[in-house]
């Protein structure tokens, strides 16, 4: 039986692809763009057509879900594709997984649908009303597989990722853009007090974690994967400081989009999936300092 992995080609994908090659499971690639490795199966389809999606499940035993607008950016500037992608291809994914009587799909979520919440969060909580459409989409994302199990008993995981960085990230990402502005030389912008912050999860971290809930232990619950500590722009500046030398830093306002964030709460992967991060984020950004200096060196 094969795994497959939707959105396998970018940068969570890819890695979650990796470590799956590397457990010894066969895998299969749905993507529009080719995968970075040449020993998995590609199948170059769309969310949106039912006929890909339907000759994509053929002998799959797992589905990672991570196919979708990830973008924040394009949410806004395209919101009618997102909510098409988002939540009409999860929709026909899941017609096709029942069809093909698939043992279990794997949702790629967010700890944005938390939204503006303060302090610590975890999965027993109610989820407030969305104040993003990016946030809007992912929760309905999570109802989509919960009612979807209901009607139809497709068992699921869905997995709350917080915020990842390491290789492959995009581009545009918060990290991304200090340390590719840093290495030019240039000056990096903090919007507010940076104070604002995250449980950053390194990319490798977050691939373990996610095959952890491929376990029995994992069926039909939802778990938060992110990192073991609350990192603010201003720490990450500070180690970036430690690791590159001097930083020219100019400040803006506080953009609407931006909130202080929350402490996510991991004890259930530790206790059911019995995962935890292995990389502490100093360590993780060191490896991604390192990583991109490789790669400016060869080109």
């Amino acid at each position: 039986m094969v795994v497959l992995v939707t959105g396998g080609s970018g940068f969570i994908g890819s890695h979650i692809v990796d470590k799956l090659v590397e457990s010894g499971r066969d895998v299969r690639v749905f993507d529009k763009v080719k995968p970075l490795r040449d020993d998995v199966e590609w199948y170059r389809g769309d969310l949106l057509n039912e006929k890909d999606l339907l000759e994509a499940c053929v002998d799959v035993e797992f589905v990672f879900h991570l196919a979708a607008i990830a973008d924040v950016n394009i949410t806004l500037s395209h919101p009618d594709l997102c909510l098409q992608i988002n939540e009409n291809g999860t929709l026909n994914l899941l017609k096709a997984a029942t069809a093909r009587e698939i043992g279990r799909i794997v949702l790629a979520s967010t700890t944005w649908v938390y939204g503006s919440m303060s302090g610590i969060v975890n999965e027993e909580m109610s989820i407030p009303a969305p104040d993003h459409l990016y946030t809007k989409t992912k929760i309905g994302q999570e109802h989509l597989v919960h009612s979807w199990n209901t009607q139809y008993g497709l068992p699921y995981t869905i997995l709350r990722y917080d915020i990842p960085y390491g290789s492959r990230m995009r581009s545009n990402m918060v990290i991304a853009v200090f340390v590719r502005r840093i290495l030019q030389g240039q000056p990096i912008t903090v919007f507010g007090d940076g104070e604002q912050g995250r449980c950053f999860i390194y990319v490798e971290d977050l691939a373990e974690g996610s095959l952890a809930a491929l376990k029995e232990e994992g069926r039909n619950e939802t778990f938060n994967i992110a990192g073991g500590e609350f990192v603010t722009i201003n720490q990450i500046i500070k180690n970036l400081r430690d690791l590159l030398g001097k930083i020219e830093v100019e400040h803006g306002p506080s953009r609407l989009s931006d909130f202080k964030g929350v402490v996510v709460n991991i004890r259930k992967a530790k206790e059911v999936l019995k995962w935890e991060p292995r990389t502490p984020f100093r360590t993780g950004l060191q490896k991604y300092v390192a990583h991109v200096k490789g790669n400016t060196v060869r080109d």
